[in-house]
């Protein structure tokens, strides 16, 4: 059974509670929610269901190019990141590749449906998961074709400087490095969107789901050379996204507004709550995502204990021992509103 965030409608059939009822720190969402004009952008859009939706979602792949400022041919959408994290191992067959740990646990199953030999180069919790392109180059096998890693990184929220993975790129060549960019517009600055078009063999994947909470919708896509795009997009299948989707992603875009009042207040939300957890006294590790990597004290539960508690009090956190590298002593926590965050800190301070 995979273990990941969320799980919330199974949970609430189980328990029979409304959605109102249980509040969940396990998903990375956006804690501002649906923006209104996506809201609305839906709303318009169910009109159009009686018809096919567009073959290659061709208008948000031109949304997508004018707002990253980049061509259209180094764009493709697709039915959520995950479906392209499968898609890329499909295409490009390595043979050996090397994950940065600990990561998304679906790039493993990803990489190994296609007997793909996989090496770990797992960064550490004592050191708080720096990141070191020298380092990965020296451990990496000779034989290794694909590298791939997250940035911001995933459970952590550890940043890594765009430098370093320049000049990574660069010394993988022909070789290909794939950037899993799925939370990277709660931090633009790290993007590499601005380098792809000097490096050949980077490809980057977004989602939309996080930073504008719309994970229902399953919307995400890749960015990197045309040849690229060219050979994943004769893999795909046609009609991958719905009418809803395409119609709410393109809203997405164009609402400066809440980009910028989230960018505004996140990191507040988040620094206020890191603050708070740590005078419990967790270790908190640095993130500059909208969640938050907590190492357990000796003395507390460890993570499914404390999970299944927090549990009866409707309230859902990710536990992490599934990752490489962490154990039962790491629970992951999405930034959400000051009271909610109030209201969960409230419990930890009992237990």
């Amino acid at each position: 059974m995979r273990a990941h965030g969320g799980g919330v409608l199974k949970l609430l059939q189980q328990r029979g509670l409304a959605r109102e009822d249980l509040l969940d720190f396990s998903a990375s969402i956006n804690p501002f929610g649906l923006p209104e004009s996506v809201r609305k952008a839906l709303a318009d859009s169910f009109s159009l269901l009686t018809d096919y939706p567009e073959i290659d979602a061709e208008s948000l792949r031109l949304a997508l190019a004018a707002h990253h400022q980049l061509p259209v041919e180094m764009v493709l959408p697709a039915n959520g990141s995950t479906s392209l994290i499968y898609l890329l191992p499909r295409v490009f067959q390595p043979k050996r590749a090397l994950l940065v740990c600990p990561c998304f646990s679906e790039y493993r199953p990803a990489l190994l449906q296609q007997s793909c030999q996989i090496d770990g180069y797992v960064l550490s919790a004592v050191d708080e998961f720096e990141f070191s392109t020298e380092a990965l180059l020296s451990a990496m096998h000779p034989q290794t074709e694909l590298v791939w890693l997250a940035n911001p990184g995933n459970p952590s929220g550890r940043g890594v400087d765009p430098l370093q993975l320049v000049q990574l790129a660069k010394a993988l060549a022909p070789r290909l490095l794939v950037v899993d960019e799925a939370f990277v517009d709660f931090c633009p600055e790290l993007s590499l969107v601005d380098q792809l078009s000097s490096i050949p063999n980077l490809l980057l994947l977004r989602s939309m789901t996080k930073f504008y909470a719309i994970p229902g919708l399953r919307v995400g896509y890749i960015l990197a050379a045309p040849d690229l795009i060219a050979r994943l997009t004769a893999a795909t299948e046609p009609w991958s996204l719905s009418t809803p989707a395409i119609i709410a992603a393109c809203a997405c875009l164009d609402d400066q507004s809440y980009r910028e009042n989230s960018l505004s207040q996140i990191p507040r939300l988040r620094e206020s709550f890191a603050q708070q957890l740590q005078s419990l006294g967790l270790r908190v590790y640095p993130s500059v995502a909208n969640y938050l990597l907590l190492g357990l004290p000796e003395d507390w539960p460890i993570a499914e204990n404390l999970a299944q508690t927090l549990l009866t009090q409707h309230m859902l956190v990710r536990t992490c021992a599934n990752f490489a590298g962490l154990d039962q002593h790491f629970i992951r926590l999405a930034v959400r509103s000051d009271s909610e965050n109030s209201r969960l800190l409230e419990l930890l301070s009992r237990i």
